[in-house]
């Protein structure tokens, strides 16, 4: 009687157990696919950063995002795609786009040929000493001295790549734990303009303790909204071109998000449809007719292997596999 209570009690957790299993849809722990571009220098022209960083404002913001790669991949949620690649597609697409070309457009068009779900795009908002004080004068010798920590505030966006859109903003102070010592100078002169003279902590150690602070705390943010990124999703509509034994052409490639291995469907349009009342034209009915699985893509075709017997015609439709449910019907 006790072994039969125990087998009861045992089944009824299991049933609970898959119970909520299928109740509650389970996160997406997928690794998102996507590329961090270079930061740009937005500090504004009295404090560049690139006076306080020793370098040109590229090499500032190409080493903030490389940071950032480095703490993105020690997260685990990411797989990080080469910037070289980017910059290749980038140069090859400038060169053939229409001037005028929004640049979220033309980063989702790029990201899409990468199959990236995002792009992580940023900036540099401050960079280097705390601002001097209203008040604070040059004193009787025309110079004075204060001490200040090093601060760098970054921005990073997450540009989702089926939509084109940014769905997320994050922002990030860095603080150095020291301070260093700056020098006010009052130029002689009309203008009566002051000049800073940064000691060596705040160029050669401050700016990088600050800046690691604030890019593991912009990462950490990134990281806790990994799983809210949506999957690329690209809607296929394409037709077969030629058939050739259990291999077929599309006329769908590269430039429309189709990739090796991905599993297509194909489909038929069997009849018209047309709204009884006011005679206008209905999606037609579909019916389907096989699966393949993309072989090889170029830029503007693909070919695929079908994965049965069925006869696939020139002209038939081709879906995602995925899409096929809602046309064929």
């Amino acid at each position: 009687m006790r072994c039969r209570q125990v087998f009861l009690c045992a089944a009824l957790a299991i049933g609970l157990m898959v119970l909520c299993l299928t109740a509650y849809p389970q996160a997406d722990t997928r690794k998102k696919r996507v590329a961090v571009l270079n930061f740009e220098d937005d500090s504004g022209a009295n404090t560049p950063a690139s006076s306080v960083f020793g370098a040109g404002t590229e090499d500032v913001g190409k080493g903030i995002s490389a940071q950032l790669i480095e703490n993105l991949i020690a997260g685990g949620k990411y797989t990080i795609i080469d910037r070289s690649m980017v910059k290749k597609i980038l140069e090859e697409q400038t060169s053939s786009e229409v001037a005028g070309t929004d640049a979220y457009n033309r980063a989702a068009r790029i990201g899409r040929l990468l199959g990236l779900d995002a792009m992580i795009i940023g900036a540099i908002t401050r960079f280097g000493p705390d601002a001097p004080r209203k008040d604070a004068g040059s004193g009787h010798s025309g110079m004075s001295t204060r001490k200040s920590k090093a601060y760098v505030d970054i921005t990073a966006r997450v540009l989702d790549m089926t939509t084109g859109e940014v769905i997320a903003g994050f922002t990030a102070t860095g603080e150095s734990p020291g301070s260093g010592q700056v020098m006010r100078i009052r130029v002689r002169g009309p203008s009566k303009d002051t000049q800073e003279i940064l000691g060596s902590e705040v160029v050669d150690t401050l700016p990088f303790e600050a800046t690691r602070n604030a890019v593991e705390n912009i990462a950490a943010q990134l990281n806790s909204f990994a799983q809210n990124i949506p999957a690329l999703r690209i809607e296929i509509d394409g037709l077969v071109a030629e058939v050739a034994g259990n291999s077929v052409t599309l006329n769908v490639g590269k430039k429309s998000g189709v990739k090796v291995g991905d599993k297509l469907a194909i489909v038929r349009e069997v009849r018209a449809v047309t709204e009884l009342q006011t005679g206008e034209f209905l999606p037609p009915v579909l019916e389907h007719v096989a699966e393949a699985t993309v072989t090889e893509v170029a830029d503007l075709y693909a070919t695929a292997l079908l994965s049965n017997s069925a006869e696939v015609h020139v002209g038939d439709h081709v879906r995602r596999v995925a899409d096929s449910s809602t046309l064929a019907h």
